[in-house]
């Protein structure tokens, strides 16, 4: 149990510290990496940060054998959901809340832990749901 959590919130540190990593653009002391790095600030490019985010910390996780078998297609599954819900969270702060400033600000770093959270709860439903064992149907026996 303690395990599992540990797990978790390792997962969620190493996202945060990824992304802050790969985010890397010309306020940042760190080169840009390419191919992973943002190339501007449009919301396909964090799209494409956040897929690079949690596909970075997966192989990882996967080299040093923190990625267990049976969540291998969860996560797999994860990286094309997650991904998919920046765009709308984004769109909820500029129109959907009509966020400005530093309240934007701070709702666009509110996202950037919660969206490793977002993707362990998305895992592990789709963990649950894929490894659950078969229901088998009651066979009729003949006496």
């Amino acid at each position: 149990m303690i395990g599992a959590v540990l797990n978790r919130l390792a997962f969620i540190v190493a996202n945060v510290l990824v992304m802050i990593i790969l985010h890397g653009n010309s306020r940042q002391w760190w080169p840009k990496i390419p191919y992973l790095s943002l190339r501007d600030e449009s919301v396909g490019e964090h799209t494409r940060l956040l897929f690079n985010t949690l596909a970075v910390v997966t192989a990882g996780q996967a080299l040093i054998g923190r990625l267990p078998r049976t969540h291998w297609l969860p996560r797999a599954l994860t990286l094309g959901v997650v991904p998919a819900l920046l765009p709308g969270l984004i769109w909820l702060g500029r129109s959907g809340l009509r966020l400005k400033g530093a309240i934007a600000e701070r709702y666009n770093l509110a996202i950037v832990p919660i969206l490793p959270v977002i993707a362990i709860v998305v895992e592990d439903r789709l963990a649950a749901a894929l490894n659950a064992p078969e229901e088998s149907v009651p066979t009729e026996t003949t006496q």
